[in-house]
């Protein structure tokens, strides 16, 4: 074979041998890349203390199903917390975000009550809450107490205004016609330390009842009162007295109702009777100057105008010491609306309806409203006889005369009684009652002198025998009357329309008809054939 006839042919670039390392490396790759896939992603937790969390046990959950488990545990840099890591399922993990929570749950004791007791058997363990999207984050640091609210719980979130917090808690339930519909999920200080932010959250779909014109009002434990109105207790339902709790109602308006948007600010009133008052936007105050004690009365008595409530006092001050009649001063706030509420006045027009009311007699009186307590009240009132004042004009408030000293009215009656009594002629009285005496012994002895008691007797005995002929007769007359009785009895059973003897009667009345018909035919028939006797027809 010449060197010309031999041919160049390529060598294969790969030998065939490596076809089974390639594909095998090819295959660990993608179960490598699966693996990384699906083992999801290592995230930390930062806890106050690892209490019960276990590594390789310790689960976490979302909606109580298990997506992850804590890998393992250590001390921070400052030895002030417990660094937990955890594994998340890959599913999971792409719903982290900066807005995610976690928390521990594990057997509590509470003043609302015992709750995750199944945790004493399986075990503690980390709940996770994904929150809203936002930026990817993988530390976090643990709640210390579980959240009110989770990302899934559908509701609206309110702000209450408080002037001090009360026995109201995290937790705490908020209550619509005693029926629970939210709870108090965080509270603070604002911003100037002026009142407490109470946030509450109501439950979907119990949050469209909150209107613009709602009105929100304490009722934890329990409210005593002793006033006035004599002793009030308000008693609320257990858990309310044990953990705090808030109502709300609301109230009557001419507007059109509006929801209240998240997060609309409300003042929390410290009882429903606030609420109620709140009604009244109006206040103008007068002075009353009275002579004589003031004991009973107190900040907050009613001022009542024909037993209803228009107002209040507001202050108690004791002028001078000296020997002052007036040196009593009373301040009471006067509420127009309650008179009539749908009249508003301005400051003038209600101090010309005042002095309209003085010159006809109006006087301020102060009056026992509860004999058990002995607390006053201001009663507005028209006394018989007036004492002289007038209402008095001022820049600030108008001045309403009162009556006189109680006392100084009780020793004129005593005055003006003693006055009477001494008016009746005794003395003459006494001489004409011993006259009526004399003559009284005076017949009686006549009478004995008379015999006319014995008379009287004998008169007495012989009534009593009239009177027991007058009982027999009338027991004759009762058996005759009984006789008359059962007699129209029976005519009244013969003549009844359903007796025998009627129906008899009736019979008999036919048959004679019947027979008077037949006669009358007869003589008909012998008029026309005098021979039919004899031939027939």
């Amino acid at each position: 074979m010449n060197l010309s006839d031999a041919s160049l042919k390529n060598a294969p670039s790969i030998s065939p041998i490596w076809i089974v390392p390639i594909v095998a490396l090819v295959i660990a790759a993608w179960l490598a890349v699966h693996s990384w896939r699906q083992k999801g992603t290592e995230i930390e937790i930062l806890f106050d203390n690892a209490n019960g969390i276990q590594v390789g046990q310790t689960q976490v959950r979302l909606k109580d199903v298990p997506v992850g488990k804590v890998t393992r545990m250590r001390l921070s840099e400052d030895l002030s917390q417990v660094r937990v890591f955890a594994l998340l399922d890959r599913q999971v993990s792409r719903h982290l975000s900066e807005n995610t929570r976690f928390w521990l749950v594990s057997p509590r004791v509470s003043a609302s009550g015992v709750s995750n007791l199944g945790t004493l058997i399986s075990g503690i363990y980390i709940v996770m809450d994904p929150g809203k999207p936002g930026d990817f984050r993988d530390v976090f640091t643990g709640l210390t107490e579980p959240p009110a609210i989770q990302s899934d719980d559908q509701g609206t979130q309110y702000v209450l205004l408080a002037d001090s917090l009360g026995s109201i808690d995290l937790g705490s339930p908020v209550y619509f016609r005693q029926l629970k519909v939210g709870e108090v999920t965080s509270y603070r200080l604002d911003d100037k330390g002026n009142n407490v932010e109470i946030r509450i959250f109501i439950k979907a779909p119990h949050d469209k009842l909150v209107l613009q014109r709602s009105r929100f009002w304490n009722v934890s434990g329990v409210d005593v009162s002793i006033g006035a109105d004599g002793i009030k207790a308000e008693v609320g339902s257990l858990a309310s007295i044990i953990n705090g709790g808030i109502a709300f109602e609301n109230t009557v308006g001419f507007e059109p109702p509006r929801r209240a948007p998240s997060d609309h600010q409300f003042y929390l009133y410290p009882d429903r009777r606030s609420v109620m008052d709140e009604r009244y936007t109006l206040k103008y105050f007068y002075l009353i100057k009275f002579s004589h004690t003031a004991r009973g009365l107190q900040e907050g008595a009613p001022v009542e105008f024909r037993g209803i409530k228009v107002g209040e006092v507001v202050d108690v001050q004791l002028q001078s010491v000296d020997k002052n009649p007036h040196s009593l001063h009373v301040y009471i706030s006067m509420e127009p609306q309650r008179l009539d509420p749908k009249h508003e006045p301005t400051r003038e027009e209600f101090d010309q309806l005042m002095e309209d009311l003085v010159s006809q007699g109006l006087r301020a009186n102060l009056k026992t409203a509860n004999l058990l307590t002995g607390a006053k009240m201001i009663d507005l009132v028209f006394p018989h006889e007036p004492t002289p004042g007038a209402f008095v004009h001022s820049e600030r408030y108008g001045e309403i005369p009162a009556m006189d000293d109680a006392a100084e009215d009780l020793e004129q009656q005593i005055n003006q009684l003693a006055k009477k009594i001494n008016k009746i002629p005794l003395e003459k009285m006494g001489t004409d009652l011993a006259e009526s005496f004399a003559n009284l012994n005076s017949m009686l002895k006549e009478l004995q002198q008379n015999n006319t008691i014995a008379k009287l007797d004998q008169t007495l005995g012989n009534v009593s025998v009239a009177s027991e002929q007058l009982e027999s007769t009338m027991l004759e007359a009762q058996s005759a009357m009984r006789d008359m009785a059962s007699t129209l009895k029976s005519i009244d059973g013969i003549l009844s329309p359903d007796s025998g003897t009627q129906y008899e009667l009736r019979s008999t009345l036919e048959a004679l008809q019947s027979a008077a018909e037949s006669m009358e035919r007869l003589g008909e028939k012998l008029n026309q054939k005098p021979n039919a006797l004899i031939f027939g027809n």
